[in-house]
């Protein structure tokens, strides 16, 4: 009984002795400091790096060399890039004269205005519309014609032998001084006419010459050939 007793207490005893190491262990581990690798990098840094001196020379060089290039060839144009066109100059002396370019626009004009009246022939329409190829009201002085697109025509009117009587409408509120001096250049040279060219300037001066005459209405032939008589 007594020999019982003393194993028990030992074996106490000793279980007591191995939960204390067993404890020990876990405090130590728990206490020990991470190990540092040996290969690890440093935390990257911001910074500004410069650009080697040689490489911003040759950037530079390549930039004024391009630019005085595209400078001698008039923005790039190089006859393999608009070919069959082999320089500026070649090109520059294609393009339409002052003289074509308002012939151009006056036609443009006389398409949407005048075409439904007078034809694109020049023809005029029976005998309402007097025809405008070989008019003497075309080629002759041309401040009359000025005057006929400005304020209007109405009323008979002979053109050519033959009797008109048809309506002319105004256009000064409707074309420009620079447009009406733009088709009334281009019917003066086209169908086989012949005349020289009108300008803006002289558009404005006859306007200027209705207004101090008074004329509100459209012209009856009388009274243009009175204002503005023929050459």
């Amino acid at each position: 009984m007594i020999r019982s007793c003393q194993r028990l207490r030992w074996l106490l005893k000793e279980n007591k002795h191995r939960q204390s190491d067993k404890i020990g262990v876990l405090l130590e581990d728990m206490s020990d400091e991470p190990k540092l690798s040996m290969n690890e990098h440093d935390e990257p840094v911001s910074g500004n790096a410069q650009m080697p001196v040689g490489v911003a020379v040759v950037l530079t060089l390549l930039g004024y060399i391009g630019c005085t290039k595209v400078d001698e060839l008039n923005a790039n144009f190089a006859g393999n890039v608009h070919a069959p066109f082999g320089s500026p100059v070649e090109v520059a002396s294609l393009a339409p004269s002052e003289e074509q370019l308002i012939i151009m626009r006056g036609k443009a004009l006389y398409a949407k205005n005048c075409m439904a009246c007078h034809q694109s022939d020049g023809g005029g329409s029976g005998n309402v519309n007097p025809p405008l190829a070989n008019s003497p009201y075309v080629l002759e002085n041309p401040e009359r014609l000025s005057a006929i697109l400005i304020k209007g025509l109405g009323g008979p009117i002979e053109v050519l032998g033959t009797t008109y009587n048809g309506a002319m409408p105004a256009w000064e509120n409707t074309l420009s001084e620079v447009q009406i001096a733009e088709v009334l250049t281009f019917i003066r040279q086209e169908w086989g006419n012949s005349a020289s060219r009108i300008t803006a300037e002289e558009v404005s001066k006859v306007s200027a010459k209705i207004q101090e005459q008074g004329q509100s209405q459209p012209w009856t032939e009388p009274e243009l050939s009175e204002a503005f008589p023929s050459e």
